[in-house]
């Protein structure tokens, strides 16, 4: 850096330290055609390895979302489809949020990736109490637990924004976010029945999601819209740039 200023050729140097700390040592990113599924994805032995993993899961890591959102994530189908292999060099000791920084530079210099974060209005339901009052009871803080199974789960010690985020996922098939509007502070443990859509003709018959939130929990859903924060995709390519 001759010529430039002692204070110049500082700053400069820092700022390109700076650069080289979000990105990897050492990174490959390829298609997978393998026609598998599920993927996998995990942090191990000084590397990250995502095998056979859709783009938008790899946005998803990459920006701290939930990939199961489809209303999260705004860009062309084929993010859905599309798999890649990844593996990076990382030092186990880097924090996870700069993990998260070094993937996203990642995917913009192997896939050319440009976005944008932009609040929409979606149609959402919100949580609230039912006209009888909660038919729930605090319990003192722990370790929290979700288990989930075909019109069944039991919750333990969790908040109504865990429950919120929970109903908001696939599995519950709303098609639309939930928001907690309960006003109701703590955790809670409680079981929920009810007989899904996707119940087979023969199934016993039950309560639906909304009438057993109502029923079992004294909670209800409500349509409504509300302004949501969504990841747009400006620019994506489907072939990464060779290794």
């Amino acid at each position: 850096m001759a010529g430039l200023p002692a204070r110049t050729s500082l700053s400069i140097l820092v700022m390109l330290t700076m650069a080289a700390a979000q990105t990897f040592e050492a990174a490959t990113v390829k298609l997978n055609q393998s026609g598998r599924n599920p993927g996998s994805t995990g942090r191990s032995g000084g590397q990250l390895v995502f095998e056979n993993t859709s783009l938008r899961e790899c946005i998803a890591i990459a920006y701290g979302i939930s990939a199961d959102r489809d209303y999260a994530i705004s860009g062309p189908a084929w993010i859905g489809t599309e798999r890649y292999d990844i593996v990076a060099k990382v030092a186990a000791e880097t924090p996870k949020e700069q993990v998260r920084i070094m993937l996203q530079a990642l995917l913009a210099e192997r896939l050319h990736l440009q976005l944008h974060r932009e609040s929409r209005e979606l149609r959402v339901y919100r949580l609230t109490v039912a006209r009888g009052g909660p038919k729930l009871k605090a319990v003192p803080a722990g370790e929290g637990g979700f288990t989930w199974g075909a019109g069944h789960v039991s919750v333990k010690a969790e908040s109504m924004d865990d429950l919120a985020d929970h109903l908001s996922r696939p599995m519950f098939a709303l098609g639309a976010p939930v928001m907690n509007a309960t006003g109701l502070a703590g955790v809670f443990d409680f079981t929920l029945d009810w007989t899904p859509d996707s119940a087979p003709p023969d199934a016993a018959p039950g309560p639906s999601l909304f009438t057993a939130l109502e029923e079992q929990l004294g909670l209800k859903l409500e349509p409504s819209k509300s302004k949501v924060e969504v990841l747009v995709i400006d620019h994506v390519e489907r072939i990464p740039t060779p290794n």
